[in-house]
C-alpha cells in the first residue's frame, strides 16, 4: 500500500523538478520583453502607452489613415479581403 503512495509522489516530484529546470531568472526578463517588441510590431508598430493620470491612449486617426494607406499600398488589405471574403 506504501508504495501505491509513492509511486505518484515521486511522478509528480519528478515532473516539478522537469518544470522548473528550464527557469533562468536572467533569460525569463529578455524573454518577456522580446515578445513584447514583437507583439508591438505585429500589431501595427507602435505600442499602446498610458498617460500620467493613467488614461488609456489610443491611436490618433491621422495614425490610423496612415495604417490603412500603408495596408492598401503593400497589399496586405488586398490578402485580407481574400482571405476573409470582403471588400466586395
Amino acid at each position: 500500500m506504501k508504495t501505491l503512495t509513492l509511486i505518484p509522489i515521486a511522478a509528480l516530484a519528478l515532473c516539478a523538478t522537469l518544470a522548473y529546470a528550464g527557469d533562468n531568472t536572467d533569460t525569463s526578463s529578455t524573454a518577456f520583453d522580446s515578445n513584447a517588441a514583437m507583439t508591438s510590431d505585429a500589431v501595427g508598430g507602435t505600442s499602446v502607452g498610458g498617460s500620467e493620470s493613467g488614461a488609456h491612449l489610443g491611436k490618433t486617426r491621422a495614425e490610423v489613415y496612415q495604417e490603412l494607406l500603408r495596408a492598401q499600398k503593400d497589399g496586405t488589405l488586398d490578402r485580407l479581403n481574400a482571405l476573409y471574403g470582403g471588400g466586395d
